[in-house]
């Protein structure tokens, strides 16, 4: 690129100026230069600055003032022409002797500094737009050297806040105000934009009250300002006070102070108040209909939304693509595939089909609804060969939230493929289908390209998705280096990490990351505790059960319904039955879930009448049973030997509640028919199963076998659990146990050395015990305790006395 310096001397003539540079040009340092060769040489360069973003630039200087109405901005990738004139304070003669006037006439001079002054502030607007601090800081300096004053020099000081506050320097931008000496209605709404856009709206609040105590009444945007602090500060008192000195100043009629307001209470959710203003307007425009749907859409009345999104179009305003957006979010929360292709019809008339974000609203709208196949219509025809990344990642997170987690990973490998740059988004869409399919390697790829992109494993939102996908995956070592090298770790790191470990057993572990999480100040939320009270539950920790739930009590979230299922499940499973129906009793209104922590509490603690009359007594109620609920009731009747009962409950699944029974609700049946002795109907029942069986339908009728001596069909189940799991132990220990108990040493014994040969080891059992908070764990022959001598001793002693009682240990059952 050449630029053209075409330079005025002292005695009116010209000569040109040719610098080359590369193909792009830091204008701000090209402002720099010719900054100091105005100075240095004492003439006035006006320079006309032709910008296109996008492309190399290019620029033309010329002596003379341009005219102002080119000072024109265009996003569309066309030329944006500015103009920039840079005086010197000293002049030459053609003698080289320096003078102090300027050789051109004051007028010409003020043309150019009023260009000038236009000038910087596009730049100053530029670097908003492109989000540059750098540049910013740049004209400010330009600025400060110059000799600007008065009302120009507070136009560009209220431009150079402006500037800072939107490039996150709002330290800068307070500074710039303090040393203002004149400021006006412009200079505190900067302020008062700045400080909310920055979550700082107590500071925000505070400028519009100095503002006032300085004399300055309010405009409409310092009013449209302020509101948006009462929003961030979520206070009606204040938005209602506000409120009033619009009414009383004369506001309430303006249409941009109204549409502030409506959308200020649909924001703090009095959406009454909201409805109230947008009736009150004397005509609805396309900002306001845009409001009113927008409330309505987040205060969860989405009927409302949809038809006022109708209303909007009876009386002949058309929507725009911010009214789609809208207006399909609500449709996807009520799950209606019938309005969503009213909406898209509206979108395809309009033309905005093809918009980014109208058509991402559509594939998330479409998604919620469960139609898949409309959204991915939406994406093929728009945007597939597209290459930014909102409308594939709504078609992955579609595919994802919707179980279709294959498809979610296949459509998230092809964006790699068509290099669409995949963000925060992305990944974490990716990680949650990786979570669901319970694919390691998978998410060590992932993972990996994460890892190669760089700055995204400093996002935490992204380390948390990547901890969750390994926690579902089993890879706890990964979840723990994961969790130890994030520098930013909130609420969702420590949960994750906690239900890593509640997960896969490790629940002392799981305890102790609890404790030392609160110690560092995080305020557990209802995934916390239910993680948390698993882990008691499954230790058996009644006392550190009643801890978690007073600290429930003092969260205030011991009316959750969800946290009064997992109380009821913990205290059933630590022994307590009374505490657990206690909790029960104080639930208004029980529903699925609660009903059915309460049965199967009963059913685990024998009480098999209680568990039934309680089902009954669900159904009195009106409560529909879920799939689980069916299985505790038959696990109860298992467990009783009530077999006409379990068969009748059995068949009531599909006859009565329309569930399907899953493989857990066949291995129930099988356990119930095995523990009667009805081994040739348990056969039966497992050879007319319209499912495959599985290991744990196979590994119930071998328990029977085993108590019954069958080692005919015990021989079967085995083989069939070992063509599934060949590393499971407990087969060979059952069936080598079944064969010496009748009579077949030889063939137990046989078992017992295949076992070893493949290298099968039994997984020890152990017992455990909580003293002062710490678990104690037992093992048969374990020499790790620190107490061990002790225990032995104590051990030795009891055998002695029970010896002595002539009590002989009956060992049929042992494995």
């Amino acid at each position: 690129v050449s630029i053209y310096l075409q330079v005025i001397a002292v005695n009116n003539g010209y000569f040109n100026l040719t610098i080359k540079t590369g193909a792009h040009i830091d204008v701000i340092e090209l402002l720099a230069h010719l900054s100091l060769v105005s100075q240095a040489s004492s003439i006035l360069i006006t320079m006309n600055l032709s910008i296109t973003h996008g492309l190399p630039q290019h620029c033309t200087l010329s002596g003379l003032p341009p005219p102002a109405s080119t000072n024109n901005f265009h996003c569309n990738n066309q030329p944006r022409t500015s103009y920039v004139t840079l005086p010197s304070p000293n002049t030459h003669n053609s003698n080289g002797v320096f003078k102090s006037k300027p050789p051109i006439s004051t007028a010409v001079f003020e043309i150019a500094m009023k260009s000038h002054v236009q000038s910087l502030i596009d730049l100053l607007r530029d670097s908003i737009d492109i989000e540059s601090l750098k540049q910013a800081k740049a004209v400010h300096g330009f600025v400060l050297k110059s000799n600007f004053s008065g009302k120009d020099l507070s136009v560009l000081l209220n431009h150079v806040a402006h500037a800072y506050s939107k490039c996150s320097n709002y330290g800068s931008a307070c500074r710039v105000f303090d040393e203002m000496s004149n400021r006006n209605i412009f200079s505190w709404t900067v302020m008062i934009v700045g400080s909310t856009e920055n979550g700082l709206f107590f500071d925000g609040f505070n400028f519009f009250c100095e503002m006032v105590n300085h004399g300055i009444l309010p405009d409409k945007y310092a009013y449209s300002a302020i509101m948006q602090t009462c929003i961030g500060l979520h206070s009606i008192e204040i938005g209602t006070i506000v409120h009033a000195q619009i009414v009383i100043r004369g506001f309430a009629c303006h249409e941009f102070v109204s549409t502030s307001l409506l959308n200020m209470y649909a924001k703090l959710g009095r959406i009454e108040d909201s409805f109230k203003v947008f009736n009150g307007l004397n005509d609805h425009n396309l900002v306001s209909w845009n409001a009113m749907i927008s409330g309505f859409t987040l205060n969860g009345l989405h009927l409302e939304a949809f038809d006022h999104f109708l209303r909007m179009k009876d009386e002949g305003v058309s929507p725009n693509m911010y009214t789609l957006v809208s207006v399909s979010k609500a449709v996807g929360k009520m799950v209606d595939v019938d309005r969503g292709k009213v909406v898209h019809r509206f979108a395809s008339d309009l033309g905005l089909r093809s918009n980014v974000l109208v058509g991402t609203a559509l594939i998330d709208m479409y998604s919620k609804c469960g139609s898949l196949d409309d959204a991915r219509s939406v994406f093929d025809s728009n945007f597939v060969n597209f290459g930014v990344n909102p409308p594939w990642n709504a078609m992955i997170s579609g595919y994802s939230q919707c179980g279709s987690c294959h498809e979610a990973l296949v459509l998230f490998v092809k964006m790699c493929q068509k290099e669409v740059k995949a963000d925060v988004y992305s990944y974490c869409s990716a990680f949650n289908a990786i979570a669901t399919l319970r694919c390691p390697r998978l998410a060590e790829q992932v993972h990996g390209k994460v890892l190669k992109s760089g700055h995204y494993m400093m996002v935490t939102s992204v380390s948390n998705a990547i901890a969750d996908s390994y926690a579902k995956c089993g890879a706890l070592e990964n979840v723990r280096k994961i969790f130890d090298r994030m520098e930013d770790r909130d609420l969702v790191s420590w949960t994750t990490l906690i239900t890593a470990y509640s997960q896969c057993s490790e629940w002392e572990n799981a305890l102790s990351i609890f404790s030392q999480m609160r110690e560092e100040g995080f305020i557990p939320n209802q995934f916390t505790f239910s993680s948390i009270l698993v882990s008691c539950a499954s230790l058996c920790f009644l006392e550190f059960g009643r801890q978690v739930h007073g600290l429930l009590c003092k969260a205030g979230l011991e009316t959750d319904k969800c946290m009064e299922s997992v109380l009821i499940d913990m205290y059933a499973k630590c022994g307590s039955i009374t505490e657990a129906e206690k909790v029960f009793k104080r639930i208004s209104n029980p529903d699925t879930v609660s009903w059915t922590a309460i049965i199967s509490g009963y059913a685990q603690h024998g009480l098999v009448e209680e568990a039934l009359a309680l089902f009954r007594k669900m159904e009195v109620f009106g409560v529909k049973p879920s799939a689980v609920t069916l299985l505790c009731v038959l696990f109860a009747c298992s467990h009783r030997g009530m077999v006409e009962e379990g068969l009748h409950y059995f068949l009531l699944m599909d006859e009565k509640y329309g569930l399907v029974p899953e493989m857990e609700h066949y291995a129930c049946i099988v356990d119930l028919l095995g523990r009667v002795g009805r081994l040739d109907d348990a056969m039966e029942f497992i050879s007319k199963m319209p499912i495959r069986p599985d290991e744990m339908v196979w590994q119930s009728l071998l328990g029977a076998c085993r108590v019954h001596s069958n080692v005919e069909f015990g021989e079967i189940a085995a083989q069939k659990i070992l063509s599934i799991r060949p590393e499971y132990s407990a087969t060979y220990v059952l069936l080598s146990n079944t064969y010496i108990e009748t009579g077949s040493f030889k063939d137990g014994q046989s078992l017992r050395d295949r076992m070893k040969e493949r290298g099968v080891k039994k997984e020890p059992g152990y017992s455990w015990i909580s003293v002062k908070g710490r678990v104690h764990k037992f093992y048969a022959g374990d020499q790790r305790h620190p107490q061990k001598d002790g225990i032995y001793a104590l051990l030795e002693e009891l055998r002695v006395k029970v010896k002595s009682m002539a009590y002989v240990p009956d060992l049929s059952l042992a494995l």
